[in-house]
């Protein structure tokens, strides 16, 4: 028998995406796959469409929890793949498609490639909307995307797929961070030696969804309050992110990408005025965060 894969995620009111989401999981050809969603208290009909679908593939465990945190309901995904023994385990969101045969293609490469702990899968941006900063997502995306195999420590994607044994001990997603999580446990593995690769022989389609500047704004800004639990709960987690950062990412200055920024000049202009806005929401909360703890520490003494 084939080693056992189980493909954990998390959803959260995710009703107009989730079904296209889990059949391109549930129909891999792949015979020995499970999949494990835990539901983070949705309120529209996510879980109705979920118990549904259970209903169809047997291999489709569901696990309603009350809302919390994204993490902590993929969290629990991730122990419902360990208690039934798995061998890979491959976390992913809820707006991702998988295409035809990645399962397969990357239990195989890991056959052949014994001392590769984990894949980066790469990611293809896709949105239906055709707004300006929709678009400027997408761009982005293609921006940052690598087209070699190999994986650095200054990666700034995340494993996703994992021989189990290496996912523990990279100690795994820490529930508790909620700002670059996903990315932790891959820095701990290659800090620790070992060994990361693309998966540039398949592919996840990623759905962008509807972007626009002020969504994307409000959305890492909450990010990036959460972001002094990722520092704390990190060794050196703030020069750990410092040196990811969005101005610090080589792939941006690759001929390639000059070539792409010279051939759409107002999606690139959009970029980098993202990311200066970014970063200076990004500071505002360190700021802040710092004043808190000097607060903190001013009515403790």
């Amino acid at each position: 028998m084939q080693e056992k894969v189980c493909i954990a995620l998390s959803t959260y009111n995710n009703q107009t995406i989730i079904d296209k989401c889990l059949e391109s999981c549930l129909e891999q050809d792949y015979p020995n796959l499970e999949v494990v969603v835990a539901d983070d208290g949705s309120t529209d009909e996510t879980l109705a469409i979920l118990n549904k679908m259970a209903s169809k593939y047997k291999n489709l465990h569901i696990i309603s929890l009350p809302h919390q945190e994204r993490g902590i309901a993929r969290k629990e995904a991730i122990n419902v793949a360990s208690q039934i023994n798995a061998n890979y385990l491959y976390f992913i969101d809820s707006d991702m498609i998988l295409l035809e045969g990645l399962i397969y293609s990357c239990v195989q490469y890991l056959h052949e490639n014994s001392n590769v702990g984990a894949l980066v899968i790469p990611e293809i941006p896709r949105t239906s909307f055709t707004n300006f900063y929709s678009k400027v997502k997408v761009f982005e995306r293609e921006t940052i995307n690598f087209e070699n195999e190999m994986v650095s420590a200054n990666s700034i994607e995340a494993a996703r797929f994992w021989r189990m044994t290496a996912y523990q001990e990279s100690e795994g997603l820490n529930e508790k961070q909620i700002a670059f999580e996903e990315i932790q446990p891959t820095i701990r593995y290659l800090e620790k030696g070992g060994t990361i690769r693309r998966a540039i022989f398949s592919g996840v389609y990623h759905d962008e969804g509807y972007v626009t500047f002020k969504n994307i704004i409000a959305k890492k800004a909450y990010y990036f309050n959460q972001m002094p639990k990722t520092f704390q709960t990190e060794e050196q987690g703030f020069k750990k992110a410092l040196t990811r950062w969005y101005f610090f990412r080589a792939s941006l200055y690759s001929f390639g990408n000059i070539k792409r920024y010279i051939k759409h000049p107002l999606l690139t202009c959009g970029m980098f005025f993202m990311y200066v806005a970014l970063t200076v929401v990004a500071l505002q909360s360190i700021l802040k965060s710092k004043k808190k703890q000097l607060s903190v520490h001013k009515g403790e003494t």
